[in-house]
């Protein structure tokens, strides 16, 4: 199967670092036109010198909040101002506060709202403008496996994701007639920034080192391993193509096993 998403015009939230980034420079070597934000300008500069050199592809790069409505526009005229009309969106995002409930004040819940839910909303909407007047075009929810196996001190995660992950579906039955599909994607655990700290976390709370917390989350995945980013990126890169045209409205695992429902 040869993927190609040349021509295709797209945005990808958060593409700094981590999870983002791998998707990001998946997608340039296969030629989509991209344009990625983050709150970080530097990170941004390093990603986008780094996939010019390796695919001779130039992303666009601009500096934007996921939790900031005005920021988000901007994104998207920066994106139509670049390319043209947008025929995908992947959402990613940045990493909602993990703590006991009781432990989460109202500023917590209402700045992830915004972070997570609330772009999500607002950048599926204004995407959907293009898509709908194409005829086509391919939504991507980059959410957790917390979707479909909650974990402790993951409540606002475990709770916007599922929402994310919900409200995908119920745009699938509502677009599929429009020739545009939406998905999610449930990450497992891989190896970012954001699961160091997670680890880091346990070794604290459980006064162990953090090589043992590291150890005791890896024998949970029976593939016995933490995942590459840049493995999203290659299922991002399919459920772009027209080869996954016939697929939407899943939630798709991709965790090493980590998950044990069916």
């Amino acid at each position: 199967m040869m993927i190609s998403l040349k021509n295709k015009n797209g945005i990808v939230c958060a593409g700094s670092s981590g999870i983002g980034a791998g998707i990001v420079s998946v997608l340039a070597s296969y030629g989509a036109n991209i344009t990625t934000f983050s709150r970080n300008t530097d990170k941004l500069l390093r990603v986008k010198n780094e996939i010019l050199n390796k695919t001779g592809n130039e992303i666009n790069i601009i500096k934007a909040d996921l939790s900031s409505k005005n920021d988000l526009l901007n994104v998207i005229k920066s994106s139509r101002e670049r390319y043209g009309s947008i025929d995908f969106l992947v959402m990613n995002y940045g990493d909602p506060k993990v703590d006991e409930f009781l432990n989460l004040s109202d500023d917590d819940w209402e700045y992830n709202i915004n972070m997570m839910l609330m772009s999500t909303i607002n950048l599926t909407k204004w995407a959907l403008e293009d898509m709908i007047k194409s005829k086509n075009g391919r939504i991507i929810y980059v959410t957790s496996m917390t979707t479909k196996n909650p974990l402790k001190n993951f409540a606002i995660s475990n709770t916007l994701r599922s929402g994310i992950v919900a409200l995908g579906k119920t745009l699938s039955i509502e677009l599929a007639p429009k020739n545009i599909t939406v998905n999610s994607i449930s990450q497992g655990y891989f190896y970012t920034d954001r699961l160091k700290n997670i680890i880091r976390k346990n070794a604290r709370d459980l006064n162990i080192d953090e090589a043992d917390a590291e150890k005791s989350i890896l024998e949970q995945i029976p593939a016995g391993r933490f995942g590459n980013p840049q493995e999203i990126g290659h299922l991002v890169a399919f459920l772009l193509s027209d080869d996954a045209s016939y697929i939407t409205g899943t939630n798709i695992q991709i965790d090493g096993g980590a998950v044990k429902s069916i």
